[in-house]
């Protein structure tokens, strides 16, 4: 039995190794053709060892091709290994490539290069620049960027506009501003109380799998006798 369950396990790995030899070579005749996607994903496999061996090095040449032919998610993910220590730390470089990819259409690049300018980090510190960049990015559809923004006019006391960019990060997809949305109308203050308006944010986090917009829902729905 024991040797029986040890050669299926062999046929199954020798099974999977096909199946990623495969797909490699596929994605590697890809990019050999110009396929700036398949470049983008087959350095992505070499950056976390996925179905190959990790190489630093083949990803940030299958990256630099991806960004080359134009895919502006190779520049980020180049830009990523820049910032990171691995392709070298070069801070520098890699807000240029974040300002390629954000130029030419990608929300996590946009917001890759805001915090570099927001932090200071490879460029000089300039908030106005930041701010520009995470909108940007959030214009691109990125919830993380619209919820920084919305935080950041929080702290400065513009509620007007941190409403509006929660608002946008919940549309996006991001439940914990749902949750946030709903519990500054619920309690008012900040905003001018409106309870039913609390509901449709925490139905909405919950709908998002929001564990704590769930239990405030089923918490206050109660009352306006909501089914």
């Amino acid at each position: 039995m024991k040797k029986l369950f040890c050669i299926m396990v062999l046929m199954i790995a020798s099974s999977l190794f096909a199946l990623d030899f495969e797909r490699e070579s596929e994605l590697q005749n890809g990019c050999d053709h110009n396929d700036g996607k398949a470049c983008l994903e087959l350095g992505s496999m070499y950056h976390v060892g996925e179905g190959v061996l990790q190489s630093f090095s083949h990803a940030r040449t299958l990256y630099e091709q991806a960004c080359n032919l134009g895919n502006s998610k190779g520049c980020t993910s180049l830009g990523y290994m820049y910032e990171n220590g691995h392709a070298g730390t070069n801070l520098p470089k890699a807000a240029e490539l974040y300002e390629r990819a954000c130029v030419n259409g990608d929300a996590s690049g946009c917001e890759s290069l805001a915090m570099l300018y927001e932090n200071g980090k490879g460029v000089s510190e300039d908030m106005q620049k930041a701010i520009d960049y995470y909108d940007r990015a959030c214009n691109g559809g990125d919830s993380s960027s619209c919820a920084h923004l919305g935080l950041l006019y929080e702290q400065d006391g513009n509620m007007e506009y941190a409403v509006t960019y929660y608002q946008n990060s919940c549309d996006a997809g991001g439940a914990s501003e749902c949750v946030h949305l709903g519990s500054m109308y619920y309690v008012g203050g900040a905003v001018e109380q409106n309870e039913e308006r609390a509901i449709l944010f925490f139905k909405k986090a919950c709908e998002l799998g929001d564990e704590t917009g769930c239990k405030n829902y089923e918490k206050i729905k109660n009352s306006y006798f909501i089914e």
